[in-house]
């Protein structure tokens, strides 16, 4: 029973809708490409940044399944740029930032905002969410949603992605409750699962309007 324990929510998923995919990433690489090019010279093509981006990631996501860890968005970069040649330290902070807001897509599911509002009434909020940057806080300032929460803890800052104990572990720390005053609710098992092994009660759920009347 949730009775008063913090509850710590999924945000991609279950708060909003993420997405990720080869449109948005073709957003991306358009605009960092007129910003390279646009420095000293550069002529640098699609295809050859697309590679370099690939290449990358595909050493990032070999890692992730390995043991859970978690890149920052700098290193990723600092990678891609390596790889294309560039001094990263001259370009690293913009490009980073082009990614990290243009890369993917995200929305509050239509049921967000009403749960939201009527959860935070009776019951403090974090979000525990896995992602190498931090566009999470202005995507929830824009939409109208960061005061809801008291406490935000992203896989990039702890360096391991959930389900990994670590980043729990440091959602609890940094909230200042213990396994027995959390609750953790996702729409993923592996992620639910992982915070149980803690001691941590969890929800598995579809969607965000399950919530309320489960707590």
């Amino acid at each position: 029973m949730v009775k008063d324990k913090k509850i710590f929510l999924d945000y991609g998923g279950l708060i909003c809708d993420y997405q990720f995919n080869r449109r948005t990433l073709f957003r991306a690489h358009r605009l960092a490409l007129d910003y390279l090019n646009s420095q000293n010279g550069h002529r640098i093509s699609l295809d050859r940044l697309s590679q370099a981006h690939d290449k990358t990631i595909q050493a990032y996501l070999q890692a992730r399944n390995r043991n859970n860890s978690e890149w920052t968005m700098d290193k990723i970069m600092e990678m891609i740029l390596s790889d294309l040649g560039l001094n990263g330290n001259v370009h690293l902070s913009r490009v980073s930032d082009i990614y990290k807001y243009n890369d993917h897509d995200s929305e509050p599911y239509p049921d967000t905002e009403r749960v939201l509002s009527e959860l935070s009434k009776r019951r403090k909020l974090g979000i525990i969410s896995n992602l190498p940057h931090d566009s999470e806080i202005e995507e929830l300032r824009a939409f109208g949603l960061i005061d809801h929460f008291d406490s935000i803890t992203l896989s990039y800052q702890v360096g391991f992605r959930k389900p990994h104990p670590a980043i729990y572990q440091e959602a609890l720390r940094s909230a200042g409750v213990t396994p027995e005053q959390s609750f953790f609710i996702s729409h993923d098992q592996e992620e639910t699962e992982g915070a149980e092994k803690l001691g941590i009660e969890s929800l598995l759920v579809k969607s965000i309007k399950e919530v309320i009347g489960a707590v």
